[in-house]
């Protein structure tokens, strides 16, 4: 009997970007040939020593193998609010203005469950994170406005292109390049999130530890009219933990957790304690030496990447944060990607992040140290 089965019509979307990229490098392997992988933002480096030990620790808890609950431990929502204090001078409500997420991806879906209804307008970035357009708009049945930011503007939005919007995405520092926001950026989108209060901003802040020069700052240092995430992926090596944070508006965390409540039963109380462990561990809004030494592993890297690539006079989007090189090779991405792939360093093609990204390239240096000197080798050897 022939299957009749189709899924819902929401889940009418192309392939996840990255699938074919890594069709192409499983081929490479199978040939049984060396690729370096500069591709994706999973860092190599292992989490801190002291990370691990809450880790292990919390796996003797009596309590650890029950359900969480849906919104996190209050314990950890109250470490959570003391971070943001000591490192954003913001003080939180931890009953009702923090909610801990799987993960930063999983709570930028839930988020938009929670506030968008069919045909809301959303607005994505481009280049952005594929989750904002896809998990947020698309999945929700919403109205999809792409937002093309330019290098020229420091990849940061003209404010009046966002109003009307139900919902809004933005990430600073920022995933694929590295830009960060500056003061009076955010002082305008805190100015429209009060000005529009049906609008949600969702501020993705992932990246916020990963930086090379001031500190970035937190939309909620402007207004807390807006719902902002991290991430313990990027903070402290721990992308397989999977847990993270939102935190502002009462009003929509609340929705978020009532929309957990009906979809998950929160995060691993042993990931949870992970995730107080890194953020107990700062002081006065300084990270610990172990997390300083893996921003300062990820800056030299980026550095040398970036040598590389300016002495071939390749155009390079100059950065401060996050441990992606954005840069412009001339010509097509795909071209010069495939290129790489068959020389044996793979990289990711602008276009992943957004159709209006064509001719830029994302190369992450989250590679251990050797691997990484080969596929700097190879980059010098690439032909333009």
């Amino acid at each position: 009997m022939p299957n009749k089965f189709k899924p819902a019509k929401r889940l009418s979307l192309p392939g996840y970007p990255f699938a074919e990229l890594e069709r192409k490098a499983a081929a490479v392997r199978n040939a049984g040939l060396p690729l370096y992988d500069l591709s994706i933002g999973d860092p190599d480096l292992p989490p801190p020593e002291f990370v691990i030990d809450a880790t292990t620790q919390a796996l003797r808890d009596d309590q650890s193998h029950k359900y969480p609950s849906s919104r996190g431990d209050l314990k950890v929502r109250q470490s959570v609010a003391k971070w943001f204090k000591s490192r954003f001078r913001v003080d939180l409500d931890p009953e009702n203005q923090v909610c801990i997420l799987i993960g930063a991806k999983e709570g930028l879906g839930q988020l938009a469950r929670a506030v968008v209804n069919p045909g809301d307008i959303v607005i994505s970035p481009e280049p952005g994170y594929p989750v904002y357009w896809r998990a947020g708009c698309k999945l929700v049945e919403g109205n999809l406005k792409s937002l093309v930011l330019e290098p020229e503007n420091s990849y940061l939005p003209d404010i009046k292109d966002l109003s009307g919007a139900k919902l809004v995405y933005l990430n600073y520092p920022n995933n694929p390049t590295g830009a960060v926001a500056t003061d009076n950026f955010l002082q305008s989108l805190a100015d429209l999130a009060e000005a529009e209060p049906e609008m949600t901003i969702a501020y993705d802040m992932a990246y916020s530890e990963v930086t090379f020069g001031q500190p970035a700052r937190s939309i909620l240092e402007f207004t807390q009219s807006a719902v902002e995430f991290h991430s313990l992926s990027k903070m402290a090596n721990a992308t397989g933990y999977r847990v993270g944070f939102a935190v502002g508006d009462p009003a929509r965390i609340q929705a978020m957790i009532r929309m957990k409540e009906e979809t998950d039963s929160g995060v691993s109380l042993v990931f949870q304690r992970a995730l107080a462990a890194t953020l107990d561990s700062y002081k006065n809004g300084t990270p610990p030496p172990e997390i300083s030494s893996f921003m300062d592993i990820y800056r030299n890297r980026k550095k040398q990447l970036i040598s590389v690539l300016e002495d071939r006079k390749i155009e390079v989007f100059d950065s401060e944060a996050t441990f992606y090189v954005w840069f412009r090779p001339g010509g097509s991405e795909t071209e010069f990607v495939e290129k790489a792939i068959a020389s044996g360093v793979l990289l990711t093609p602008g276009t992943g992040f957004g159709s209006s990204c064509g001719g830029w390239v994302r190369a992450s240096v989250t590679c251990p140290d050797e691997p990484f000197e080969k596929a700097l080798d190879i980059l010098k050897s690439i032909k333009l």
